[in-house]
């Protein structure tokens, strides 16, 4: 537990101070170094492995789930995540619906003078089942040039529509407000509320006290050779310093709107969309966001 607090400590410094490309890139050495160690000291985990586990958790056939995931800290999974996207796949069968971030940074053309986001190439910096999920054919993306996600099922091409025209990425009219109103079951893989981006549902679904997001800029979006210019938002860069989601893990666990589980080395957090974002709504009529004041 102790090793746990210290290495969520060390996240939040990270994300406050260190610029964002050069966060991506900390996490790629470490995802590296984890995975060795994991392949050297760890049992073997095969996708039956997994299945078992998210029974336990509760999923179930025609679920909605999205999926925040580190592979790194499941252990030695056999066929990687392949694995772990097969296992969801295997459970909530055709009438489900797979959903999972593939989150990108901000790619600026110097020759357009513009922001440039490509549905079909632009990879996400979310880890490596979701940039394997996104990948797999007929798997649908929004879009989104920062908060993107894929789904795969039976409503998937309805979940990913209107992100373009969102006021922010996380509109209630959008793929979020979907997870919400669908009541998504949230996996948290390996990872805490620093990767539980629903969270940011409620920033635009209430009147929230704190000014979150940017003025509108425009992206040229290329869609199957297609070329459109959208306008967006994205979280203003002075809240890094000033965020903090764990402040959540007791709240989640005291409003018991999550369980936890364990998958191979690492922890699974369980929540359901709608009860995890009427708990947030409670907590902003009691001033209390992730957000700490300036």
């Amino acid at each position: 537990m102790e090793k746990s607090r210290q290495a969520r400590s060390l996240k939040e410094r990270i994300k406050k101070y260190v610029p964002f490309l050069a966060q991506i890139q900390i996490y790629k050495l470490v995802k590296k170094t984890r995975f060795l160690r994991h392949k050297i000291s760890s049992k073997i985990l095969g996708k039956e492995d997994i299945k078992k586990a998210f029974r336990q958790a509760g999923l179930k056939k025609n679920d909605i789930v999205v999926v925040h995931s580190s592979l790194g800290r499941i252990g030695h999974v056999k066929n990687g995540a392949d694995a772990v996207i097969d296992a969801f796949l295997e459970i909530i069968g055709k009438n489900g619906l797979l959903i999972m971030p593939a989150f990108s940074a901000l790619n600026y053309d110097k020759k357009r003078k513009m922001h440039v986001f490509d549905v079909k190439k632009t990879p996400t910096y979310t880890g490596a089942i979701p940039e394997t999920f996104r990948k797999r054919e007929n798997v649908k993306r929004s879009i989104s040039p920062t908060h993107s996600y894929c789904a795969f099922g039976r409503r998937a091409s309805e979940f990913v529509r209107n992100h373009e025209n969102c006021d922010n990425p996380f509109a209630m009219n959008g793929p979020f407000g979907k997870i919400y109103r669908w009541n998504a079951k949230i996996f948290l893989i390996g990872v805490d509320q620093l990767a539980n981006t629903p969270l940011h549902i409620v920033e635009d679904k209430t009147e929230f006290p704190v000014k979150v997001f940017t003025d509108k800029f425009k992206v040229l979006v290329i869609d199957d050779g297609k070329e459109k210019i959208v306008k967006a938002r994205k979280h203003l860069d002075s809240l890094r310093r000033h965020r903090d989601p764990n402040i959540l893990e007791k709240y989640c666990m005291s409003y018991g709107v999550m369980k936890i589980h364990r998958l191979g080395s690492t922890e699974l957090r369980i929540l359901n969309a709608k009860d995890f974002v009427h708990m947030m709504e409670e907590l902003v009529r009691k001033n209390i966001t992730i957000y700490h004041a300036k």
